[in-house]
């Protein structure tokens, strides 16, 4: 009977240690967790920041390119005018010329 008790003991100790062995692994394994879910909390912070400059420069590159092709726009039609206006002066010139001919025949 005192074999079986001791073999009890000497079995209750092993499992209480196997037990306190598993939990301290458990323990472990749950901070080595937990620092690599900080570390991607960080990295994700860190990604969204770059991403919240990337849209600001691009908004800012958006409304850049609009005010060109707005300049652009105008300069275009600005063109087309002072086209006209000499186009206009072309044919008056040759009318007078034509005018200044017949007079002098």
């Amino acid at each position: 009977m005192l074999a079986n008790d001791s073999m009890s003991c000497m079995n209750g100790v092993d499992n209480r240690e196997a037990i306190q062995q598993r939990v301290e692994k458990l323990t472990q394994s749950m901070s080595a967790i937990r620092r690599n879910l900080e570390k991607l909390m960080a990295e994700n912070q860190r990604l969204r920041e770059v991403v919240r400059l990337a849209e600001s420069e691009l908004r800012k590159r958006r409304d850049q390119v609009q005010h060109l092709e707005s300049d652009l726009q105008g300069l275009q039609s600005n063109r087309l005018d002072a086209k006209a206006r000499v186009d206009h002066a072309i044919e008056k010139l040759d009318l007078l010329v034509a005018d200044a001919e017949k007079e002098g025949q």
